[in-house]
């Protein structure tokens, strides 16, 4: 494990070498690239957090590709976890879920070493005042940041990726607003919070496991309702939609196949008590390469199946309105 100071910012996120979208590494490497290199050409210290979760069998690990496409990061600035593909298989309590994505950012958030951490995808890149925002070094603890997302145009040419790109609103298709109280518009691509914060919260629901769209809303939920302020960073991320996008193909799915799962539950107004056990704390973790660690699968590191008192209704904050009001 690095022993040397932790950095001001983790960015944790998580994939598989499973061609997601078509294109999913392509994606992946040319997002990590843009955002590394504008981030440390502006001072900003950081830390990238991989996470592997349930690999398939007979394709080379994504961890290991990552590593060789950086290794300017590889030495000292990423770090990756593999995680056995068991815990997939016997947390999911939906068969259409093949991905339980926040389960996985929680590995990530459990480990990030950072004074503050951001939980986005892997697919997003960062806008100008995103990066001017976290160079400033003004970031305050007990404040969740958000972004809004603007959406980028299918097949639009990413050779020569750059933020006068981004900004042009001809390769626009749709610019996200964020409307109070919870600043909720495509949380999952930009979420940023104090690592303490992040604890303190016990990072994304790990109780309602039937769906992943509406966690990153959930959080949102529970970090209002613990008191956290809520903030605009200060401009946008972008996301280039890509083939299998759940904008992009909601509309051929109900609640029974979708493979994000349920997409009608209290989401904006049920709050949640991870275990303390939260993003696979006991697991056993063993070292397999420089940075790179496996996560064993181990009956004991599981959380309940089902533990319905972990699930609290309604939301509401003292003396303001319900945090489910921009619904």
């Amino acid at each position: 494990m690095n022993t040397s100071a932790p950095p001001y910012l983790s960015i944790v996120l998580t994939g598989r070498n499973d061609n997601y979208g078509g294109d999913f590494n392509e994606r992946f490497f040319r997002a990590l690239r843009f955002n590394h290199t504008n981030l440390a050409a502006h001072g900003v210290d950081h830390e990238v957090v991989f996470v592997e979760w349930s690999p398939l069998a007979g394709r080379p690990h994504l961890s290991d590709l990552l590593a060789a496409e950086f290794s300017d990061l590889a030495a000292t600035a990423l770090t990756c976890y593999v995680v056995d593909p068991r815990y997939q298989d016997e947390l999911s309590l939906n068969p259409s879920i093949k991905y339980l994505e926040y389960l996985a950012k929680n590995v990530g958030l459990r480990r990030a070493t950072g004074r503050f951490v951001l939980s986005t995808n892997t697919d997003v890149f960062f806008g100008e005042s995103v990066v001017a925002s976290l160079a400033s070094g003004r970031l305050e603890a007990g404040t969740v940041y958000r972004a809004p997302r603007f959406d980028l145009k299918l097949g639009i040419d990413q050779s020569h990726v750059s933020w006068e790109m981004l900004d042009d609103e001809r390769n626009q298709t749709r610019r996200g607003t964020l409307a109070p109280p919870l600043l909720s518009g495509a949380a999952g691509d930009f979420l940023l919070a104090d690592r303490e914060s992040v604890h303190r919260l016990k990072g994304f629901n790990e109780v309602y496991r039937l769906a992943r769209v509406g966690i990153d809303v959930n959080f949102l939920v529970k970090a209002y309702g613990a008191g956290l302020r809520m903030a605009d960073i200060g401009g946008p991320v972008y996301h280039v939609d890509h083939i299998g996008s759940h904008r992009s193909s909601k509309s051929l799915y109900d609640d029974s196949t979708a493979p994000w799962g349920r997409g009608r539950w209290h989401a904006r107004t049920a709050s949640y008590d991870n275990p303390h056990t939260w993003g696979l704390a006991e697991a056993p973790q063993v070292e397999v390469g420089p940075r790179t660690f496996r996560i064993d699968f181990d009956w004991a590191a599981m959380p309940p199946l089902v533990e319905l008192r972990r699930v609290v209704l309604p939301v509401r904050r003292v003396g303001q309105a319900d945090a489910g009001g921009d619904a």
